[in-house]
This record gives structure tokens, C-alpha cells and sequence, in this order.
């Protein structure tokens, strides 16, 4: 009987060794997508972040223009603002790779969005369709789906009374 039970037993334990591998495949891929998701969004939420403190920063520096020193109201936006708040917005937006840099801030940071309304300076920078070109490139895993999720484009807007 004894050789019957360790018979039985290594039939037991080599039918288990698949089921191990198995189950660690399939935790593995849960943890990715958990870490990778963690990841991904993290780097969302950095650049949002970023954008929002760029734009207040270019805000911030709109107010340093002398209105007294120009002529008229549209050769102080044209001629005072928008250069000071283009160029502080590119300072603060420099550590970004050059490639989102180019998409954010376009050439000579011409794609800084600065409308006046008013006394009102509304200044955006807008990442324009981040989920069809992310720094980090999205996953799609079966019965999970596309990771991480992300919305179409990442913006931050200050404005600021001049």
C-alpha cells in the first residue's frame, strides 16, 4: 500500500505543476494592468498638472507688462502680453520631451491660447488628442480593454484680471 500512495501522490503533484503556471500567467497579467494603468495615469495627471501651472504662470507674468508703455490696447496685447506670457509658459513647460513640446507649444510657443475680454487674459495650452497620441502608448487586453482611459485632449486655463 505505501508504494500505491507515493504512486498516486507524484501522479497528483505533476497534474498540478500546469495549473500553477496557469494561475501565476493570469495574476501577472491582472498586476500589469494594474501597475501599467497606475503608471499611465499618473503621467496623465502630471502633465494636467503641469498645464494648469504653465498657464497660470504665463498668467502670472501678464501683469509684469507696463499697460502705460504702449500706445493703444491692442499693441499691449499684441506687443507686450502675448510675447511675456508665450515665452513663460515655453520656460515652464521646457522639461517636457521635444516631440509633446512641439504638439503642446507648437513653433515659438504659437499654439498658446491667449484670448482678452476685457480687462479679463484667458491663457490655455492644450495637449490636442492625447488619447490617439499619449507619451505612453495604450494597452488593450482582452475582457479588461483599453489601458488606461484617458480623454481626448489634456488642457489647463488660467485667467487673470489685468
Amino acid at each position: 500500500m505505501p508504494l500505491f500512495a507515493q504512486t498516486l501522490r507524484r501522479q497528483r503533484h505533476k497534474s498540478q505543476r500546469g495549473a500553477a503556471a496557469i494561475e501565476f500567467v493570469m495574476l501577472f497579467v491582472l498586476f500589469f494592468a494594474l501597475f501599467y494603468a497606475l503608471v499611465s495615469y499618473a503621467i496623465v495627471m502630471l502633465m494636467q498638472s503641469a498645464f494648469v501651472h504653465a498657464a497660470e504662470e504665463g498668467a502670472r507674468a501678464a501683469i509684469a507688462v507696463d499697460r502705460l508703455a504702449f500706445s493703444s490696447d491692442a499693441a499691449y496685447l499684441n506687443g507686450g502680453v502675448d510675447p511675456r506670457v508665450r515665452t513663460t509658459v515655453g520656460t515652464a513647460l521646457a522639461w517636457m520631451p521635444a516631440k509633446s513640446k512641439t504638439k503642446v507649444l507648437g513653433v515659438n510657443n504659437s499654439l498658446v491660447q491667449l484670448s482678452m475680454a476685457g480687462n479679463l487674459l484667458t491663457v490655455r495650452v492644450v495637449y490636442a488628442d492625447y488619447a490617439s497620441d499619449p507619451l505612453i502608448p495604450m494597452l488593450s487586453l482582452p475582457l479588461i480593454g483599453q489601458i488606461p482611459k484617458v480623454p481626448d485632449d489634456l488642457a489647463g486655463t488660467a485667467v487673470i484680471e489685468l
